[in-house]
């Protein structure tokens, strides 16, 4: 690459020794694959090798110069180390010569692709993100929230967030903002900054024209907007609005008219809509509240948007691998049929399966049915994975069922009118047709005397005789002569 030189006139502003000051040359060469501002990187400083430090040529040229006199000013006042989503912020802002041009605004910053980093962009387009377990991707969301938050900290509206100006690098989930510079930390009708150079995927609808240089100023909703973008696209690995032409208000509200947001619109692309609605279903119901804040109602109503406090606080609580803490029954025998409460407590699961179906929300109980003895079976899905957990074992009490009994009416219950072993009640037998009992010959009671029976009461009754004998039934006839 050959080595220009350009030659220092003023300095509007420098944050930092060893920095150029009036009458220096600069080295500097082409960035290859640069976005944004910063195209170039500095070789050296009056003649001595310098590194890590990147020149740019910004196209605001003396209200560039203001803002980041702002930001310096700022950032100087501050008590506390800049934070690392502002580590990429310009620390030098003047103007220079170049062969066949003075006096141009020239703005200089810390490398920021240096030690890792790449731009947002390139990690999507290239399928690093992609390729990484979704916890890592929260982190990375959780990174972007805390980098904005650190820009809206200071009071500053950026203006121009997108794919190119935020910097991830996955190996510490950390992020850095680039272009800082063009913050407005005092914002009024004349000092606010304009949404130029942002990728118009990430502008807000109100500042959308189709081409991505724009008159209208940029405002805090509009930094809260293309946030909520960046972080659908880090996690999600798709845009909020991929399935639309644009993203102009008249496109937006004509969807939103008809639909209610993430719905699926390209009914030639089922498949495609199925994969997208699969990749939301495993995030929890918190965050996608918070996109449906931004992408439904915040079409229109800035204040909707979610802020980067608001993101980080709720990506940080979900940052974890599902874990039950308490799982618990309120008896251990039921009779077969019966239910038992099921109770459970967990951390960092949004979806809740007893025994294989959906039970509720990570915390929470439900009466479970118990058929036969087993325990019942509890999964924790979480964004991160699956955890199983199960009750001790439910025993069945078995109560032993009568035999069927046949009723015939009228019942008459008597005794006799069953046989042994016979579980049927049958019509009672009348008495005479009962046959008589077997006695046994050693059993049988002595009889009276039958004579004796038929005697009158007062009549002499014999005590040890033998009994009459009566004549034979027979008839005889005698014959007397005379």
């Amino acid at each position: 690459m050959t080595t220009r030189t350009a030659t220092v006139r003023t300095v509007r502003t420098s944050a930092g020794p060893g920095l150029p000051t009036a009458g220096s040359v600069l080295g500097y060469r082409h960035r290859p694959g640069s976005l944004g501002t910063y195209g170039y990187q500095v070789d050296s400083l009056d003649g001595r090798p310098i590194a890590g430090l990147l020149l740019g040529f910004p196209v605001l040229g003396n209200r560039h110069a203001t803002h980041t006199a702002d930001l310096h000013e700022r950032l100087t006042a501050r008590a506390h180390p800049l934070p690392d989503g502002l580590a990429a912020a310009a620390v030098w802002h003047g103007t220079v010569d170049l062969p066949g041009r003075t006096g141009a605004h020239a703005v200089l910053a810390p490398d920021p692709y240096a030690e890792g980093y790449l731009t947002l962009h390139a990690a999507l387009a290239s399928g690093l993100l992609g390729a990484e377990p979704m916890r890592t991707r929260f982190e990375l969301g959780y990174a972007l929230a805390g980098a904005a938050g650190d820009l809206a900290g200071l009071g500053a509206v950026h203006g121009g967030l997108d794919s190119s100006t935020f910097l991830v690098r996955t190996a510490d989930r950390s992020v850095r903002i680039t272009e800082v510079e063009s913050a407005t930390l005092t914002p009024d009708a004349g000092r606010l900054p304009l949404a130029v150079g942002a990728a118009a995927g990430y502008l807000a609808p109100e500042l959308y024209d189709g081409v991505g240089e724009h008159p209208e100023a940029a405002t805090a909703a509009a930094d809260r907007w293309s946030l909520a973008v960046a972080l659908h696209e880090v996690l999600t690995g798709h845009h909020p609005y991929h399935f639309l032409p644009d993203l102009s208000p008249g496109v937006i509200g004509s969807y939103l008219r008809s639909r209610t947001w993430p719905e699926h619109h390209l009914t030639g692309s089922a498949a495609f809509a199925l994969r997208y609605s699969a990749v939301l279903r495993a995030l929890p119901d918190e965050v996608l509240d918070l996109f449906a804040r931004a992408f439904q109602q915040g079409w229109q109503d800035g204040a909707a948007r979610p802020t980067a406090d608001a993101w980080r606080h709720t990506l940080g609580r979900w940052i974890g691998e599902p874990v039950v803490d308490d799982l618990r029954i309120d008896r251990g025998y039921v009779l077969s049929g019966e239910s038992v409460l099921v109770s459970w407590r967990t951390r960092f699961a949004h979806r809740i399966l007893l025994d294989g179906r959906d039970a509720g929300p990570a915390n929470g109980s439900v009466a479970v049915p118990i058929d036969r003895p087993r325990p019942v079976t509890l999964h924790a899905v979480g964004p991160f994975g699956v955890v199983e957990a199960r009750t001790a074992r439910i025993e069945v009490l078995r109560v032993p069922t009568l035999g069927t009994v046949h009723v015939r009416f009228p019942l008459s219950l008597q005794p006799g009118a069953g046989r042994p072993g016979d579980r049927t009640y049958r019509p009672p037998v009348p008495p005479s047709a009962r046959p008589a009992p077997a006695i046994p010959l050693h059993k049988r009671p002595d009889l009276p005397d039958p004579v004796s029976a038929r005697l009158p009461r007062d009549a002499p009754r014999s005590t040890g005789s033998p009994p009459p004998r009566f004549p034979s039934s027979r008839r005889t006839t005698e014959r007397r002569n005379p």
